[in-house]
């Protein structure tokens, strides 16, 4: 598995987070009370406190986007996303240590809390200034021709820490919609790949037509080149599949997939279905309640809305959520929802930004119908239709579906057929890289939704 460059400059800043939060703890137990934070007299306490409240420190970051290295940390932005992060902790930890009667002084928390957001902000502006400069990019060597190597070409502009040396190709010049250097046949390509210090070969081509093309891509790869192709690439770069530059060979040969048949995963993910939605349940009760009855007086119709929808395997099931719509919204047959939909009422609008909407179906995820994460659920109406236009959209019944999902905290909602195609590329993606860790991501990335409104 590559680590790419984006990811090593997020490992950078979160070990620099970890020892400035640590950091901050001790000289603020110096400041405080004059003593480390580790004593004889008082345990281990303090440090199980530091080592929990660090947690809830990295969890807010990620919320908040702290982790976003394309962000500008100079930005009156920047220290916005910088101070909710860091009111978001206060609240965490002040329901937390409610919850759990732990001791920690209000003044170390508070002392801790300044210096910090202080640090943090220094090290975001000392990162951006030298370390993010000083990552070395990975230099991709393109092997092949045709149509998709401007697209490949386009993909790499947009991830800067990639860069194109150039293409092996049986031409001497390019085509002009490639706009790359050719740099030799496929008889040079070991030289090239060495000259040019490449880390990545991409290959567009199918080696297998042509054996000496195979046996270079295989002693470079023996050299530690990554030798990939555009499927394994476009994953790399993106965080979802190129749907409609896959041969279904790909799916029987690559990596990945794994979890779809893991008993030991399928349990534990159903356990942690079953007791996440029972507690957001009773958290979440006062203000379903209260959106019950915002639903109830501001429009006609019920105030819950049930439909049809298929599940993992095709299996039919009801779905239920607050409804959102006015009561008559399909008189005239299924439609997509639209950007400023008509249909959707005034506090329904509110609703939708937060997801809040979507709580009832917690009670989805406890019968088993749904999971809290996974591709959502969609109607047997618009599965016929898109079945039929979108190569390897049956694939997404697959896995179980979810409340939110990959597609989800990635992408707007589906208003068309071209959205319904963008979005199955990213559930693919989580289909294929399914785990525990990555649901914490979606869920983590489905909060900050929620916070900043960021629904539709």
């Amino acid at each position: 598995m590559i680590v790419k460059t984006g990811s090593k400059s997020k490992v950078y800043l979160i070990i620099g987070d970890i020892i400035i939060i640590l950091f901050s703890f001790y000289l603020a137990f110096l400041i405080r009370l004059g003593r480390p934070l580790y004593d004889p007299e008082y345990g281990y306490k303090n440090i199980f406190l530091t080592i929990l409240l660090l947690g809830i420190y990295l969890i807010s970051f990620y919320i908040f986007g702290i982790y976003n290295i394309k962000e500008n940390f100079r930005s009156i932005r920047f220290l916005t996303l910088l101070l909710g992060a860091l009111i978001f902790v206060v609240l965490i930890s002040t329901a937390l240590f409610f919850a759990i009667p732990f001791v920690l002084g209000r003044g170390i928390f508070l002392i801790s809390l300044g210096i910090i957001g202080i640090l943090i902000t220094g090290w975001r502006l000392m990162f951006s200034s030298f370390i993010k400069l000083a990552i070395r990019q990975r230099n991709v060597l393109l092997v092949g021709e045709g149509s998709i190597v401007p697209i490949v070409r386009t993909l790499v502009k947009e991830h800067p820490e990639y860069n194109i040396v150039g293409i092996i190709s049986g031409r001497e010049e390019p085509d002009d919609n490639e706009n790359v250097d050719v740099l030799g046949d496929e008889r040079e390509l070991e030289k090239v790949a060495t000259v040019h210090r490449v880390d990545d070969i991409v290959v567009v081509v199918d080696p297998a037509e042509d054996k000496e093309l195979s046996m270079a891509l295989i002693n470079c790869r023996l050299r530690g080149i990554n030798v990939l192709n555009i499927p394994s690439f476009y994953e790399q770069l993106t965080n979802k599949l190129p749907v409609s530059h896959i041969k279904e060979e790909w799916f029987l040969y690559s990596e990945g997939f794994s979890n779809l048949r893991n008993k030991v995963y399928k349990r534990l993910k159903r356990v942690l279905d079953v007791f996440a939605s029972f507690f957001l349940i009773i958290l979440f009760l006062p203000a379903g309640i209260i959106i019950a009855f915002a639903i109830k007086v501001s429009s006609k119709g019920p105030v819950f809305f049930r439909q049809d929808r298929i599940g993992e395997l095709g299996k039919p099931f009801v779905l239920i959520k607050f409804r959102t719509m006015v009561a008559d919204a399909e008189k005239e047959g299924p439609e997509w929802a639209a950007d400023k939909d008509p249909r959707v009422t005034a506090v329904g609008k509110i609703f939708r930004k937060t997801r809040m909407d979507e709580l009832p179906q917690l009670f989805n995820v406890l019968k088993g119908d749904m999971s809290l994460i996974g591709p959502r659920p969609e109607r047997e109406f618009f599965i016929e239709k898109l079945t039929k236009q979108i190569p390897y959209y049956s694939l997404r019944f697959s896995a179980k579906p979810g409340m939110t999902g990959w597609a989800q905290v990635n992408y707007r909602y589906g208003a068309s057929a071209e959205d319904a195609l963008e979005k199955l590329r990213y559930d693919l993606y989580y289909i294929k890289n399914m785990s525990l860790f990555m649901d914490l991501r979606i869920f983590l990335r489905t909060i900050r939704i929620a916070l900043f409104g960021m629904g539709r």
